[in-house]
C-alpha cells in the first residue's frame, strides 16, 4: 500500500466525480482511493473503492486507514443536526485512522447556508488535523438550468449579483488544494465572476422582470437582493491560475450544465 494515499469522500457525487477526474490530471491511479456509501457506483472511476458511510463512523475509520491527505467533500444532507453529526463522524475518522491532511469543501459564511459548515471547520480546528479549508459558493449550473427554456426569466433579486462558480472548476480547486502541500493551512473563499439576472436573460435572448419567485429559489433570490451573494474575491482565480467560467460560458456549453451522470441539481 502506497504510504501517499489521496482519499476523496462522496467521490459519486456531483462535485466528488469531477474531483477524481481533475486528481487523475495531476497524479497517477494508483495512489487514488475512493471513499463511498455504495461501492458499486464508483466501479468505472478506475481507482481504488473503499466502503465508507457518514452514517457509519467505524466504516469510516477502516475507509481512512492509510490515507495521507483527504478531500472531505461535505454531505449533501440538507438538514443541519445530521449533517453535522455526518462531518462530526468524518473529522472523527480522520483522527483514529491518522490521516495527515483534510482538505474540506464547506461553504461562504453566507445567512442560512453556513452554519453547519461553520460546525465542520470548528470540528476540524479542534482535532489539530493540518487542514485547508474551501469555501465554496452556490453553483452556477442549477440557476441557468432552472432558466433554459423559459419564455422570460422572472426573479426576486432586484437587478443584484450573484458570486457562482461552477461545479468543474471547484472541484479543479480542490484537487490542487489536495496535492498541493503549500495550501495547508490556509483558508479560500471561492467565488466565480458575478452575475445578475438581466445578464443571464440577455446570453438566453430572452426578457426578464423583477417578480415573486416561490420556493427554494425565491429564497435565494431573497439572499440576492439583500447583497449577500456579491462578494468576490481573487482565491478561486488564484487556485486555477486562471479565470473561473463565467455565466455565459455555462450557457454556451449545454453538456456541461448537468446532464453528466450523477450530475445533481442542487446548487450547493
Amino acid at each position: 500500500m502506497s504510504p501517499h494515499l489521496l482519499a476523496v469522500t462522496a467521490a459519486t457525487g456531483a462535485l466528488g466525480r469531477l474531483a477524481v477526474a481533475q486528481l487523475l490530471r495531476r497524479v497517477p491511479p494508483e495512489p487514488v482511493v475512493v471513499v463511498v456509501r455504495n461501492p458499486d457506483r464508483a466501479a468505472d472511476l478506475g481507482v481504488e473503492v473503499r466502503h465508507g458511510d457518514y452514517d457509519d463512523p467505524e466504516s469510516l475509520v477502516r475507509a481512512f486507514t492509510g490515507v495521507s491527505q483527504l478531500l472531505f467533500v461535505s454531505s449533501p444532507e440538507l438538514a443541519p443536526a445530521r449533517r453535522v453529526a455526518q462531518h462530526r463522524a468524518v473529522v472523527d475518522a480522520a483522527v483514529r485512522a491518522r490521516v495527515d491532511g483534510v482538505v474540506y469543501t464547506g461553504f461562504l459564511p453566507v445567512t442560512g447556508l453556513f452554519e453547519a459548515h461553520r460546525s465542520t471547520e470548528e470540528a476540524l480546528t479542534a482535532s489539530g488535523l493540518p487542514c485547508t479549508l474551501l469555501r465554496n459558493p452556490l453553483y452556477t449550473e442549477p440557476f441557468v438550468d432552472a432558466a433554459v427554456g423559459a419564455g422570460e426569466l422572472v426573479h426576486a433579486t432586484g437587478g443584484r449579483g450573484l458570486n457562482t462558480a461552477t461545479r468543474a472548476d471547484l472541484a479543479e480547486a480542490a484537487a490542487v488544494a489536495l496535492v498541493d502541500p503549500g495550501h495547508r493551512g490556509r483558508t479560500y473563499e471561492l467565488t466565480g465572476p458575478v452575475w445578475t439576472y438581466p445578464q443571464l436573460a440577455r446570453s438566453l435572448g430572452v426578457p426578464a422582470r423583477d417578480g415573486e419567485v416561490a420556493g427554494p429559489m425565491g429564497w435565494l433570490h431573497g439572499l440576492a437582493r439583500a447583497g449577500q451573494l456579491e462578494a468576490r474575491t481573487g482565491d478561486l482565480r488564484a487556485l486555477l491560475g486562471r479565470e473561473p467560467v463565467d455565466v455565459e460560458a455555462v450557457v454556451s456549453t449545454p453538456t456541461g450544465r448537468g446532464t453528466d451522470r450523477g450530475q445533481s441539481t442542487s446548487v450547493t
